[in-house]
C-alpha cells in the first residue's frame, strides 16, 4: 500500500490527520479498505462491463480537501488508460464512490461523454489561469452530480 501527501496540505493550517494524507493506492492487500471491492453491490455492476470473471488491477482512494490557495488540488481532464495499459479496454471498468456529497462547486467528477469509444487524446497540463469550463467551451462536457456513498462506473 502506498500513502501520498500534498505537500501544501502538509504545510497548510491541518494538522497531522487523515486531512493531510491526499492519496492510498494499491490496498488491495488491506483487508478493510479491499472489503469494498468484494461487495456483491459493486461486483454485480461490474460484472456487467468485464463478464464475471473480475480482477481487481489498481486500487485507490483519493482524498481532495478544499485547495489550500496553490492550486495543488487540481486534476485536469485524462483518460486512464493512459497510466493503465490494459487491454482489451472495453473489458476495463473503474468504480469511484463519493465518500461525500460532490458537485461542480467541490472538485467534483468531469466527463467527456463517447470518449470511452475513441482513441487516447494527447495529455498535458492546462494553463490553469484559464478556469476549466472556460478552457473546455468547444467540447461537451458533463459535470457529475454524485450523493455520498453513490457510486458512478466508467467504461
Amino acid at each position: 500500500m502506498s500513502l501520498m501527501r500534498d505537500v501544501n496540505m502538509a504545510k497548510s493550517e491541518y494538522t497531522v490527520s487523515e486531512k493531510v494524507i491526499s492519496k492510498i493506492q494499491n490496498f488491495q492487500e488491506d483487508e478493510e479498505l479491499f472489503r469494498y471491492c468484494t461487495l456483491p453491490q459493486i461486483l454485480k455492476y461490474v460484472e456487467c462491463f468485464t463478464g464475471p470473471n473480475i480482477m481487481a488491477i489498481h486500487t485507490m482512494l483519493i482524498n481532495k480537501p478544499p485547495d489550500t490557495g496553490k492550486k495543488t488540488s487540481r486534476h485536469p481532464l485524462h483518460q486512464d488508460l493512459h497510466y493503465f495499459p490494459i487491454r482489451p479496454s472495453n473489458c476495463i471498468v473503474a468504480a469511484w464512490t463519493a465518500m461525500e456529497h460532490i458537485d461542480r462547486n467541490n472538485g467534483g467528477l468531469v466527463v467527456l461523454p463517447g470518449t470511452h469509444k475513441s482513441s487516447l487524446k494527447p495529455h498535458d497540463y492546462p494553463q490553469w489561469e484559464v478556469d476549466l469550463p472556460g478552457h473546455c467551451i468547444l467540447i461537451r462536457i458533463c459535470h457529475c452530480l454524485i450523493r455520498k456513498e453513490m457510486t458512478c462506473f466508467l467504461s
